[in-house]
């Protein structure tokens, strides 16, 4: 009796036994009885004209076998595959760790800042000049990065309390496990240390340029001293011209009457070497009208509304690109 396929195409039970017995000897993974069959089926004079391979099916055998049908490359070939494929991972690992860094955000930020094998960032020297400025002063550190400097500025100068705020929850994270180790070895009960170091220190995640302007309206005054080191240049890159005026205003509105605003502002020319971080920031950088020298006059305009300033000083770094002048803005 004959058995019908899909087709209609009558298949002899001959023909049923030798397929089955080729199907066996695929799975057993004998090529030799795979050949053997494949050369009787030939010679049985089948005329049926042969179908077309279906694209969607995968090819049989093991992965072994699989690939022994596959067209065998040259050394050269290979070669410049490998060497594509290398370049195509290099620039993806390159471009995702550019734009980890978009905020400034480095890992190892302080050890360019740090002259000594022990940690003493030289502002601290220029800080030491008005200790009376820290004294008994609720502070914030916007763009804390890992916490190393509002540790030693709260240590050193003894401060009300301090809160450290970065973009990067991982640099926070360091700062917040840095400042708990301190208190872990420091022997001294929360209860008998209560508003001093370390326990007058805390870290907290989050962008300080808000969403919407109209925030700023519910913006109370609620410290004496607010640091802005070295991070307007990442506030300017990242938000333009009206993210950093909107965190300039924001900064007087959190402080309190006689509040001091601290600022180290970077130099424009600074500015070009990261305009690659991301194409984002390229076009934010070719869009900047409002430059760091003209920060002064802002500060002090009414949009503002800061009194005075002053020049605190100005850290003697080996690196030129770190002797930034420090500036204080006054509150009346």
């Amino acid at each position: 009796m004959d058995v019908e396929t899909n087709n209609n195409t009558p298949v002899p039970v001959s023909k049923l036994t030798q397929f089955a017995e080729k199907r066996t000897a695929t799975n057993e993974g004998d090529e030799s009885e795979i050949k053997r069959l494949k050369q009787s089926v030939q010679e049985s004079g089948d005329n049926a004209a042969p179908k077309p391979a279906d694209a969607h099916v995968p090819p049989r055998g093991t992965v072994k076998q699989i690939a022994q049908r596959l067209p065998v490359q040259s050394p050269k070939k290979r070669l410049q595959m490998d060497s594509k494929n290398a370049a195509v991972s290099s620039n993806k690992s390159k471009h995702n760790r550019n734009e980890t860094f978009m905020y400034g955000n480095y890992k190892q930020y302080y050890g360019k800042r740090i002259l000594d094998k022990d940690f003493h960032d030289i502002r601290l020297d220029v800080f030491a000049s008005q200790p009376e400025l820290f004294r008994d002063k609720q502070l914030l550190d916007i763009g804390c990065n890992s916490g190393h400097l509002s540790i030693q500025i709260a240590k050193q100068f003894d401060v009300k309390g301090l809160i450290g705020l970065d973009i990067d929850r991982s640099l926070v994270h360091d700062a917040q496990m840095a400042i708990n180790n301190i208190k872990r070895t420091s022997n001294v009960s929360v209860s008998a240390a209560a508003g001093n170091f370390p326990y007058n220190v805390k870290f907290v995640h989050g962008n300080y340029v808000l969403e919407d302007d109209v925030l700023l309206e519910i913006e109370r005054p609620q410290y004496d001293v607010i640091l802005c080191l070295s991070v307007t240049k990442w506030i300017h890159l990242n938000f333009c011209d009206a993210g950093l005026k909107q965190a300039f205003r924001r900064m007087f509105l959190q402080l309190r009457p006689g509040g001091k605003l601290i600022l180290e502002p970077q130099s424009f020319d600074t500015y070009k070497r990261r305009k690659r971080l991301s194409e984002k920031i390229c076009e934010n950088y070719n869009s900047i009208k409002f430059k760091p020298e003209e920060f002064t006059d802002y500060l002090l305009s009414s949009e503002v509304g800061f009194a005075s300033i002053e020049l605190m000083g100005q850290p003697e770094h080996c690196k030129a690109g770190f002797k930034r002048p420090i500036q204080i803005f006054s509150k009346v």
